[in-house]
């Protein structure tokens, strides 16, 4: 399995255009683990760059249920719920490089709730954009699952209950709608 992954990886890099190559990280993560869902979820977003995924990251049925509740939300509202990438906290990204994956390093550790792991990816975006992002995982039936990813101030779980119980339109209101 593991050659199979680092196979995929390889195939997928050569096949990106130049602009759009990725240095994966070096060490494949043992098949089942939290990593190696990240690790997969992270060759996905080397696929499809720049475009929207979140049907492609295997969230937690609760997850799944209020990022669908904020999205119905947002199209109440004839807006999206999220513009961008997920995994890679961009809009429009043209390159991501030197990933690397592994447990969570940043100076303000996350405290990971009882039968979570916490998995952290970092790479540059663009050639010059560090990022980081946290995956919140929880292990079940169907194996490891996201139950919320965090970056830069951006909490996927608060985000999606602020704007179900937000107000029921983001912009403003035309002269026309006045009483």
């Amino acid at each position: 399995m593991k050659r199979i992954v680092a196979a995929a990886c390889l195939a997928l890099a050569a096949c990106s255009p130049a602009a759009t190559t990725a240095t994966l990280s070096t060490a494949t993560a043992p098949a089942g683990s939290p990593e190696a869902l990240v690790q997969g979820i992270y060759a996905e977003a080397q696929h499809n760059l720049g475009a929207p995924m979140p049907e492609t990251i295997p969230m937690t049925d609760d997850l799944k249920s209020l990022f669908d509740r904020a999205e119905a939300a947002a199209a109440a509202r004839h807006e999206p719920f999220i513009e961008g990438d997920l995994a890679l906290n961009c809009q429009d990204c043209r390159s991501i490089g030197d990933l690397v994956i592994g447990p969570q390093t940043g100076a303000e550790r996350e405290p990971a709730v009882a039968g979570h792991q916490w998995v952290q990816a970092k790479f540059k975006l663009n050639g010059d954009e560090d990022r980081t992002i946290l995956w919140d995982l929880v292990q079940g039936a169907q194996g490891w699952r996201v139950d919320n990813i965090l970056t830069d101030g951006f909490n996927l779980r608060t985000e999606a209950n602020d704007y179900i119980t937000g107000p029921t339109s983001n912009a403003p209101s035309s002269p026309d709608s006045a009483p």
